[in-house]
């Protein structure tokens, strides 16, 4: 589906798995999340409570992260960014 668009919560595994490579699974999720919209029963909950260790993203505003919005290009291109720790010019 080319012309779908992506979710903030399927971006996650996305940059994630390419990244550490095939079969990459963080860990489990635990009480209290980082996000208020992202329970420990989503199966994008790893990967959303991963990224934000690592500092890739910080939510959407009022604690949430807003897992089914679509991503903008110019969020992308964040999270590509600081999960490669990429330079920009």
């Amino acid at each position: 589906c080319p012309l779908a668009a992506t979710t903030r919560e399927q971006m996650a595994p996305f940059v994630l798995v390419a990244k550490e490579g095939p079969g990459y699974n963080p860990p489990a999720c635990s009480p209290p999340n980082t996000f208020g919209d992202v329970p420990e029963t989503s199966p994008f909950c790893r990967f959303i409570e991963e990224l934000a260790s690592r500092g890739v993203v910080s939510g959407c505003g009022g604690g949430n992260y807003c897992p089914t919005n679509p991503v903008t290009r110019a969020q992308m291109a964040v999270f590509l960014i600081k999960t490669f720790a990429l330079a920009f010019p």
